[in-house]
C-alpha cells in the first residue's frame, strides 16, 4: 500500500472512530429521547431532500416539511423508481448516472468519483442494477456503523494484532468489500477471500491463516464447518460473524458444531450500509436506530405489530445526503421485537430474520386460488436432513427444481426420494397443490456469477408473461 493511500486511510478511520465513540451514547437512549432524535435527523433529511433533489422535490409536492416530518405521512419509493431518476434523485448535480457507469466499468474503480464518491453497484434480489454513491461525510457515517459492529463482535483492536479473515468478495464494486479496505490501515491482521474460491483453496489459506475471528457468507462458512468436522481444517477462530444470507437453522447447526461459537449477525445493504447486527445476548438483531430508521409492514404497507411477520421493510437512511433514501422499499420479511434486552441497549430488535418477499412461492392452491408459501415451508425439509449438504431451489413458475450436494457418504438416491417426498408434504400442508418436483443431484453449486458473489438459496425465476406474471399460480401438470 502506497503512504498515500496509507494516509487516507488512517484519517478515514479515525474519522469513523470518532464518529462511533460519539454515537455509542445513543445505544442506551431512552425511548422518547431515541424517537426525539429520529426525528431531528429525519426532519433534517427531508428538508434537504427537497432543496436538493428535483426528484424529491417534485416526489413531495404538495406536503408540508416546514415543521416536524410525519415519516407515515410521506410518499415510499424502490429501487426502479429511483434508478430511473437517478440524474434528478442525487444531489449533487455533478452526479450523473452514465458517468457513476463509466467510473465503475473502470478496473480501478476503488479510487474516489470526482475525487469525492465512493461508488458501489448492486444486482440485488430483484435483479435490477443499482448505483450507490457515498460522499466523504456519508462514508464517514457508514465506517461508524462498521466500527459498531466490531464493538458487538468484539473484534476491536488490540496488541498482538487480532487476525481476521473474511471469506465475501474483493470486488471494489461492493460495499463490503469497500468496507474492509477502508479499515485495512494496520489495526488488524486481514485476509481478504473471495467466496466464489474452490472450497479446497479457501481451507488451505484459513488453515495457514489461523484466524482469531472469521466472518463472511453463511452458505459459504456452513461448507467450511463441513471440512472442518472431516479433519480438512483446523481453525479456532474465537468470534464468527455471518452477514448478506440468510442463515438457515442447519447451517448455524453444523457451523456450532464444527468450532463451538455462539454466531453473530449482521444484516447490512448497499443501500443503508450495516442495519443492524446481535450483541452478546443473541436475541435477536439490535437496529441501528440512530442511523436508520425500520418500518415493518404489510402487502397494504400498514404497520405490523411486534412478533409478526410483515411483509416488507420501509428503510429511511438517516446519514446519505448524496442519494437521500426514504422510506425505501426492501422485501425483507422480518418480525420485530421492542422488548427490553439485557445487555442494555434500548435499540429494537430484528427477532427474525426469514429471507425476502421474492423467495415466496405463488402456487396453486389445493381448494382453488393461489397459496403463497413462505421460504422456511420450502427450507424445512433441508433442515431435518442430515444427509443434506448443501441445496438449492429454482421455481420456474411450472416446477420446482432441486440442486442437491448430498454428503459423501450418503445414498444419494435415497436422499433424493426422501427430499422430493418431504417437500411435497410441506407444500400439501401449507395448503398448495404441489407442482413437479425435480431433483438434481450435483457436485457442487455454483456462487452468484456477479460481484458480490452471494448465494441463493431459493431463486424464483417469474416468467415475463402468463399466469403467474399476472398473480395466478399454473396448474401442476399430471
Amino acid at each position: 500500500m502506497k503512504l498515500g493511500e496509507r494516509t487516507r486511510r488512517i484519517a478515514d478511520g479515525a474519522r469513523a472512530l470518532r464518529l462511533a465513540r460519539a454515537n455509542a451514547a445513543n445505544e442506551r437512549l431512552a425511548p422518547a429521547d431515541l424517537w426525539a432524535l429520529q426525528s431531528e435527523r429525519l426532519t433534517a433529511l427531508v428538508r434537504h431532500a427537497v432543496a436538493r433533489s428535483p426528484f424529491y422535490r417534485e416526489h413531495y409536492r404538495g406536503l408540508d416539511v416546514a415543521g416536524p416530518v410525519d415519516l407515515a405521512a410521506l410518499p415510499t419509493t424502490d429501487k426502479s423508481a429511483l434508478m430511473d431518476a437517478f440524474d434528478e434523485w442525487v444531489t449533487d448535480p455533478r452526479l450523473r448516472r452514465a458517468d457513476v457507469e463509466a467510473h465503475l466499468a473502470d478496473p480501478s474503480a476503488g479510487a474516489l468519483h470526482l475525487g469525492e464518491y465512493r461508488a458501489c453497484a448492486t444486482g440485488g434480489t430483484s435483479g435490477r442494477r443499482g448505483l450507490f454513491v457515498y460522499s466523504r461525510a456519508d462514508w464517514d457515517a457508514a465506517m461508524a456503523g462498521f466500527v459498531r459492529h466490531s464493538a458487538f463482535a468484539g473484534t476491536t483492536p488490540r496488541l498482538p494484532r487480532r487476525r481476521i479473515a473474511v471469506i465475501t468478495t474483493v470486488s471494489p464494486l461492493h460495499m463490503s468489500a469497500r468496507f474492509g479496505a477502508t479499515a485495512d490501515f494496520g489495526l488488524h491482521r486481514v485476509l481478504r477471500l473471495d467466496a466464489r474460491r474452490p472450497l479446497a483453496e479457501l481451507a488451505d489459506a484459513l488453515q495457514a491463516f489461523q484466524p482469531d475471528a472469521l466472518g463472511g457468507y453463511p452458505s459459504i462458512l456452513a461448507l467450511l464447518a463441513e471440512e472442518q468436522r472431516a479433519r480438512r481444517l483446523s481453525i479456532a477462530p474465537g468470534s464468527i460473524c455471518t452477514s448478506s444470507e440468510v442463515r438457515t437453522a442447519e447451517m448455524e447447526a453444523r457451523m456450532i458444531a464444527a468450532w463451538g461459537v455462539l454466531f453473530f449477525d449482521v444484516s447490512a445493504t448497499t443501500e443503508t450500509g450495516i442495519t443492524a447486527m446481535d450483541c452478546g445476548e443473541h436475541r435477536g438483531l439490535h437496529v441501528f436506530e440512530d442511523l436508520v430508521i425500520l418500518e415493518n409492514v404489510d402487502e397494504r404497507g400498514r404497520p405490523v405489530p411486534d412478533g409478526e411477520r410483515g411483509e416488507r421493510l420501509l428503510v429511511t437512511n438517516l446519514w446519505n445526503r448524496t442519494q437521500p433514501l426514504i422510506r425505501y422499499e426492501l422485501s425483507d420479511i422480518v418480525a420485530m421485537d421492542s422488548s427490553a434486552c439485557a445487555c442494555g441497549r434500548t435499540f429494537r430488535r430484528i427477532a427474525s430474520l426469514e429471507g425476502r418477499s421474492d423467495d415466496v412461492l405463488m402456487l396453486h392452491g389445493a381448494g382453488g386460488g393461489t397459496v403463497p408459501v413462505h421460504p422456511l415451508t420450502v427450507r424445512s425439509p433441508f433442515a431435518a436432513d442430515e444427509d443434506v449438504r448443501q441445496y438449492q431451489i429454482v421455481y420456474d413458475g411450472h416446477s420446482l427444481t432441486v440442486r442437491l450436494v448430498p454428503r459423501d457418504a450418503a445414498d444419494a438416491a435415497e436422499v433424493a426420494t426422501r427430499i422430493r417426498s418431504a417437500l411435497a408434504t410441506k407444500l400439501a400442508e401449507a395448503g398448495a397443490e404441489p407442482p413437479p418436483i425435480v431433483v438434481e443431484l450435483v457436485d457442487s453449486l455454483e456462487r452468484n456469477a456477479g460481484p458480490s458473489g452471494k448465494f441463493k438459496l431459493i431463486e424464483v425465476r417469474r416468467p415475463a408473461r402468463g399466469p403467474q406474471a399476472e398473480g395466478e399460480a399454473p396448474r401442476p401438470s399430471a
